[in-house]
């Protein structure tokens, strides 16, 4: 059967709304403290390697991937102990994908700055946060040659503009929802849920071995930056409660 537009909004709708409930719910592990994680993606399509993703947490470098060959630079000796985790499956299973759905968007793009006898490279950050009050945050930043195009909000599902020829990217990707939910779903659910055990591994090795560098992949642009307080405070449970219990039951309809 061919998926219709209204067939696609169904399959679309409910894990939109089942992430506006993730978004709800704060992050409890951190207590207190702000704590980031980064993936820098540098997509070409007529170039090798076509992929390569940067992976931080609190600024710090921790993985290095190349989507082409599969090949994983992990930044620490614990690699051997977290390499057969779920979570480090699930990340780099995700990383290939996000590498793969990036370079779909490459033929449909075309910049009047850059003749096609160019090489287009496009470049994407995607961030999610555990802010010291308890809320998280989750963004997209697209660039293309060094020049910072969209950013996408996640929580409110919404790109701004950041250069002129930036308005014909937006005007199509507002319009395929399938996208959104990918940007969506990656950023405020899988990222979300990797960054307290990244957090956790980031931790055991500053006590116990250094960092190693890696190639620089990083867009040349940041989307705004965060303040990483450290300042104790109360999360908001009574506020939050009610919310849940609505997400619960419209999914629960669903």
């Amino acid at each position: 059967m061919v998926k219709t537009a209204g067939s696609k909004f169904c399959l679309v709708f409910p894990v939109l709304l089942l992430l506006d409930c993730t978004w709800a719910a704060p992050c409890f592990w951190a207590r207190g403290d702000a704590h980031s994680l980064h993936y820098d993606f540098n997509v070409t399509a007529n170039r090798q390697p076509w992929c390569k993703v940067q992976g931080q947490v609190d600024e710090k470098n921790f993985l290095f991937y190349d989507c082409g060959s599969k090949k994983v630079i992990c930044m620490n000796h614990l690699r051997e102990d977290i390499n057969a985790t779920k979570v480090w499956k699930d990340q780099i299973d995700t990383l290939c994908h996000v590498g793969d759905l990036l370079k779909q968007q490459l033929p449909d793009i075309k910049l009047e700055k850059y003749p096609d006898s160019v090489p287009l490279t496009l470049q994407a950050r995607m961030t999610c946060e555990c802010k010291a009050n308890g809320r998280t945050s989750a963004s997209w930043e697209f660039s293309f040659n060094g020049q910072r195009y969209l950013l996408f909000d996640s929580k409110t599902r919404k790109y701004t503009v950041g250069h002129p020829g930036g308005e014909q990217i937006k005007e199509k990707w507002e319009h395929d929802k399938e996208l959104m939910a990918h940007f969506t779903k990656i950023s405020l659910g899988d990222c979300q849920e990797w960054l307290p055990a990244l957090v956790h591994w980031e931790k055991q090795v500053d006590t116990t071995a250094p960092t190693t560098t890696v190639p620089n992949t990083a867009p040349p642009t940041k989307a705004a930056a965060t303040a990483h307080s450290k300042a104790s405070t109360v999360t908001p449970i009574a506020w939050n409660l009610p919310l849940f219990l609505t997400c619960w039951i419209i999914m629960y309809v669903l």
